[in-house]
């Protein structure tokens, strides 16, 4: 028999019970659909992490300054004022830019004012920085300009802010801000830009550089020396701390890891009383961070999988019951002349077209749930196309695996002890 009449006569079944098709594919259908929803969503949460940890730099080791519990509190009085003394310090900047495969260190370094709109605190920071830090932040210039070598040394009361500033300081639609000022306390800082970050870039204790304000470190010197008094109910607190972040740029890649691990060794050296600092290398983070999604997605995939594996048991099932059902027509065909591998060849085909059918359908149903996730639950989805592809070869491959036996079973029938029994 020919294949094209083989095509032609499974193809013709299968209309013959639409409905019964279209429900036997359905577990195909759900299994591709999971499987593309999954690794979407996988693949996007990779992405977008790994995107955050490479906006820090991989060419960067982060030096941060960790509040120890109850730092340096004078216990002396009951609800008085108290000090606390930690985290880095002038001497750790010094002593680590002079150390080897150094290329620049960018302070950063928060001031601890309550910025307020009218009555309201909101959660922003006003922060001294270096001048590099706009470039060793992945931050980009959305309008205006950054700091100028001028503005050091004359030490102006200028900003530049985060792009979430303006939102939650001015007014809906107030477009052009820059040449405004903005109070922090009692100062007054005139706005020069606005910066952004759009990869969800989390600095350790200070958080994401969209909520800041960023001033001069030479300003912020000149205004707060290196202490903040905070007044909290009826208790004051001062706390005096020199840098709250050191972004360290390394001139070789290949070697931050033994830069890394001297930094640490030196800050074990001169901390000795407690731990109020830490080292955060996002290269290191980068390559844990892309083992632990990788094992995630394997995972996922595997468990989207199951669900293949069932659709398969159960178009097996409804073939089975197919294979019964047609009895009289196997045995009639059998008894015209119709080999054995005719009879499987067609109820391998008519499987094979099913499970295909439903892996197409089924890439449809996942593409759309992903943009459900997208849509409702504002988490990014990315589609590779090694997944799709390899949703059609699995659906293919079910439709061979478990079409097998009920074409098997089909092609033994006795044309003699089918046609009696009929």
């Amino acid at each position: 028999m020919l294949v094209s009449d083989l095509f032609r006569l499974s193809f013709h079944n299968l209309l013959l019970h639409k409905i019964r098709s279209l429900l036997t594919s359905l577990g195909v259908i759900f299994g591709v659909g999971s499987v593309i929803s999954m690794l979407a969503v996988s693949e996007g949460a990779k992405r977008k992490a790994l995107s955050q940890i490479e906006a820090m730099g991989i060419d960067k080791i982060i030096v941060y300054s960790k509040k120890p519990p109850l730092a340096g509190k004078d216990s002396s009085t009951s609800n008085a004022s108290f000090t606390e003394t930690y985290g880095l310090t002038v001497r750790d900047r010094k002593h680590i830019v002079r150390m080897d495969n150094i290329d620049h260190v960018t302070p950063v370094r928060d001031s601890r004012f309550k910025v307020m709109k009218g009555t309201k605190r909101l959660d922003l920071k006003l922060v001294g920085v270096g001048s590099e830090f706009c470039l060793d932040s992945g931050c980009h210039l959305l309008k205006g300009r950054w700091f100028k070598p001028v503005d050091f040394v004359n030490i102006r009361n200028v900003c530049v802010i985060g792009e979430r500033v303006k939102r939650k300081m001015f007014r809906i639609g107030q477009r052009d801000i820059i040449g405004l000022s903005i109070r922090v306390g009692r100062h007054l800082f005139r706005i020069i830009g606005i910066i952004g970050n759009d990869h969800g870039t989390q600095y350790p204790e200070l958080g994401s550089p969209n909520d800041m304000i960023y001033i001069p470190m030479r300003t912020s010197e000149a205004i707060c020396k290196n202490y903040a008094f905070v007044r909290e109910g009826r208790n004051a607190k001062v706390t005096i701390i020199d840098y709250d972040l050191l972004v360290v740029s390394v001139l070789d890649v290949t070697h931050i890891d033994n830069t890394a691990k001297r930094i640490t060794a030196y800050m074990r050296k001169t901390h000795t009383e407690t731990k109020d600092w830490g080292v955060l290398v996002p290269l290191d983070l980068l390559k844990q961070r892309e083992r632990t999604q990788n094992i995630f997605t394997i995972v996922m995939g595997s468990i989207a999988g199951i669900s293949l594996i069932v659709g398969g048991i159960g178009i097996m099932n409804i073939m089975l019951a197919s294979v019964y059902e047609r009895r009289k027509e196997i045995g009639t065909r059998r008894a015209l002349g119709a080999q054995k591998r005719d009879i499987l060849l067609q109820f391998l085909i008519e499987t094979v077209f099913l499970t295909s059918l439903g892996g197409i359908i089924g890439i449809g149903v996942g593409v759309g749930i992903s943009q459900v996730i997208t849509i409702y639950a504002d988490m990014p989805t990315v589609y590779e196309a090694w997944s799709i592809i390899l949703s059609l070869l699995i659906s293919g491959f079910v439709g061979v695996v478990f079409g097998t036996y009920p074409a098997w079973k089909a092609a033994q029938q006795n044309p003699i002890d089918v046609l009696r029994s009929e």
